[in-house]
């Protein structure tokens, strides 16, 4: 079992709970929200902060854009990594999303195996 908390920004219900399933199956603590302004209402106030986010761009409320750059307005401590899971594959949404300050960029359709290894990865 992991101590790892996740957060789940993820507005398709299907999707979402595919996730967290998976996630809690492989032993991370999952929190799920469904639109952009409940992810950073979560991160504002889960003590302690989540270790990763797993974020949709085309969330309601906030974009995952939006979301990203509040995100990297915040001094957070530790800083939490941030995977992109996007329909959104096009190049310019790509660099977009890493200049905004996501650790990494996953096009859906996607594994669920390979989001949990990505996330691993990306708590080391």
């Amino acid at each position: 079992m992991s101590d790892d908390r996740i957060l789940v920004a993820e507005d398709d219900e299907h999707v979402n709970e595919l996730l967290v399933y998976r996630l809690e199956t492989a032993g991370f603590e999952v929190t799920a929200v469904d639109d952009g302004a409940a992810c950073l209402e979560h991160v504002r106030l889960a003590e302690p902060t989540p270790d990763a986010i797993l974020l949709d761009l085309m969330l309601p409320e906030y974009d995952g854009f939006d979301v990203l750059r509040r995100l990297d307005e915040r001094d957070l401590e530790p800083e939490p990594a941030v995977i992109v899971v996007s329909g959104r594959g096009l190049e310019d949404d790509v660099v977009r999303g890493f200049e905004l300050g996501a650790d990494d960029y996953v096009t859906k359709p996607f594994s669920l195996s390979e989001i949990v290894a990505r996330l691993r990865r990306a708590l080391r």
